[in-house]
């Protein structure tokens, strides 16, 4: 690679990241990180920032431009993780958009500036981009929006014993967990539920890992069958580091509300568990919000099934 190029191309690069930092800490003070202008506009003006530096020349070795958004956005990513400005959650979830997005907009850049011989003064106006998307955006009132999650797992034990195993859900151990996709981006484990009494009005308190704690208020209760309960969660309780502000239990983005267990017979040797849950979202793109919500709430109910599954069938 000529040095000319290689220079090119770390100017394009630091520059990307010095651009997504200006930008995160922008959009941090105006409180609008789960946005339209943060995750979907700004991977693409970063995939246009080392078009933006480089020649005709240099753009003619197409899969180089196409690739360093990514070294871009790993960067960024990399730095914004070690500096605590954002968690392994968040970065997991925005990591597809950014990748994608970054590639395109270098794709696209690319194209434009050589069909004009490669002028491109006028395409710097694209670094307001994202800011003029905040801007209306910061005008726009988020909707909340409720959707439910229904997992279910088959327990060969029979209903009685699974019922016990389903009301009470004590001092869960590390070695009962399989791992799952949530331990990877640092969702917290559970460590215990405990129901102080049965029947309506009854709590369970839940403890989990690096000390969240919330209670569910039991609503309904169908002995033998189901219960259902609300979930009651004060932020404040929560450790500030232990989950980060856009999917908080109960914070200003994410919460869930309510939940339910029920039990079926399917023999006198087999039965099946129903855990649900319903959730709340409240940003600008729940769409994207709901499929990443639904996903994860699913592994973390099927991570707490096959722990009520394992001691049920341990002990039938």
């Amino acid at each position: 690679m000529k040095p000319s190029k290689l220079r090119t191309l770390l100017i394009g690069l630091s520059a990307g990241v010095v651009y997504a930092f200006l930008a995160m800490l922008l959009v941090t003070s105006s409180h609008k990180n789960v946005s339209v202008g943060y995750i979907f506009i700004l991977p693409v003006v970063l995939g246009a920032i080392p078009v933006l530096f480089s020649t005709k020349e240099q753009l003619q070795s197409y899969k180089t431009y196409l690739l360093l958004p990514w070294g871009i956005v790993i960067t960024f990513f990399f730095l914004c993780f070690i500096s605590g400005f954002e968690g392994m959650i968040c970065l997991v979830i925005i990591v597809g958009p950014f990748l994608l997005l970054g590639t395109l907009g270098a794709f696209i850049f690319r194209l434009i500036k050589l069909k004009n011989e490669g002028k491109g003064t006028k395409l710097y106006t694209v670094l307001l981009l994202p800011f003029l998307v905040l801007a209306i955006e910061t005008n726009l009132q988020p909707s909340d929006q409720f959707h439910t999650v229904k997992t279910s797992i088959e327990i060969n034990a029979g209903k009685t014993v699974v019922w016990q195993n389903v009301k009470n859900v004590r001092a869960i151990k590390s070695s009962e967990i399989t791992p799952h996709f949530i331990h990877f981006i640092g969702i917290p484990k559970p460590l215990n539920g405990q129901l102080d009494k049965e029947g309506i009005g009854g709590i369970r308190s839940i403890t989990w890992e690096k000390g969240i704690r919330f209670e569910e208020k039991i609503k309904s209760w169908d002995e033998g069958n189901s219960f259902s309960y609300d979930i009651n969660v004060d932020p404040k309780s929560i450790p500030p580091t232990t989950l980060d502000e856009h999917v908080m239990i109960g914070g200003k983005y994410f919460g869930v509300t309510e939940g339910s267990y029920q039990v079926e017979k399917i023999s006198e040797a087999k039965s099946k568990v129903t855990l649900t849950c319903t959730y709340r979202v409240t940003t600008n793109l729940n769409g994207y919000s709901k499929w990443w919500a639904n996903f994860i709430l699913d592994d973390f109910n099927t991570m707490i099934l096959e722990v009520i599954k394992k001691r049920c069938e341990a002990n039938p």
